[in-house]
């Protein structure tokens, strides 16, 4: 008999908003996923890895947390914000835990600053593919992968519309694929896509760089519903224009949501429309927040 989803709970472990007592935030995203199906099973999975270990293993101690229940990581894209906890958190789970990426999410990303200055911002800092691998079993696709039963991933996002594009800092990243060293379109940005027991659909995003229109149209045809009642996570929406905002908030009333908590790269500009747009649906979260979802 196939499970269905009768809850997602969703925990902050690490952002640059604090929502709880003795946690710290950092310049980074992570959350631990609890699913429980009507079986009364339940699975658990990490979702990104922040930029370090120091805030993710803090604020697991703070918030009566530990990562032995998790059954895969699962990263979102390959900026160091997402990544750079990543080999600290295969040992917190006990090294048994595979990770589901983008094969993009896997190579080398550099940002080039006017003055010429160049950072790594993808997993130079932190490992190589290839000592990844040496540690754990590594999952890598394009295309959309189904995580467990009602869970699966959105693999990249066509783009489609005119108005999310990359902006600020992401014009300035390159990265190396085949070989060559070209403008970083962030393919490897993926979001986590739950079909809940009724049939409704909750989104989880790390940064949405392909667009939370883009990522949303391209849900619905994946899952057949359009019964989009939760959205979380990083929007990048913090240099967002008035047009985008404009825009995304219409598109995003078009769906029945019930709960948008946005976080991360959404930023205050992003979440401050999203706020005013969506009152009644809006959750202000941060490290600590929990969000949860029901379904009969």
């Amino acid at each position: 008999m196939t499970r269905a989803i009768i809850e997602v709970e969703i925990l902050n472990l690490v952002d640059g908003n604090v929502k709880h007592g003795r946690v710290i935030g950092e310049a980074g995203y992570s959350a631990l996923v609890e699913v429980t199906y009507d079986d009364s099973s339940k699975f658990t999975f990490l979702f990104d890895t922040s930029i370090s270990a120091l805030a993710l293993t803090h604020n697991l101690t703070k918030l009566d947390k530990d990562l032995t229940t998790v059954k895969m990581i699962v990263l979102s894209h390959g900026h160091l914000d997402h990544v750079g906890g990543l080999i600290e958190s295969l040992v917190l789970v006990g090294g048994k835990s595979p990770v589901l990426c983008h094969p993009d999410a896997l190579v080398p990303k550099t940002l080039t600053l006017d003055n010429g200055k160049k950072y790594d911002v993808g997993i130079q800092e932190f490992f190589t593919e290839s000592n990844l691998k040496a540690k754990t079993k590594v999952i890598i696709s394009r295309e959309p992968y189904v995580i467990s039963e009602g869970i699966q991933t959105t693999g990249e996002v066509p783009r489609t519309n005119s108005f999310e594009k990359l902006t600020g800092l992401l014009l300035k990243m390159t990265t190396e694929l085949d070989g060559k060293e070209g403008l970083d379109n962030v393919n490897d940005d993926l979001s986590v896509v739950f079909q809940m027991k009724d049939g409704s659909v909750v989104i989880l995003a790390g940064c949405c760089h392909s667009g939370i229109v883009n990522t949303v149209n391209h849900v619905v045809e994946l899952t057949g519903s359009s019964t989009i009642v939760g959205i979380v996570g990083g929007l990048h929406l913090h240099d967002a224009s008035r047009e985008r905002l404009t825009n995304t908030i219409r598109h995003l009333k078009e769906y029945p949501l019930i709960t948008i908590a946005p976080c991360h790269c959404t930023g205050l500009r992003g979440r401050a429309a999203l706020m005013n747009a969506f009152e009644d649906q809006f959750k202000d979260i941060g490290v600590g927040s929990v969000v949860k979802f029901t379904s009969n």
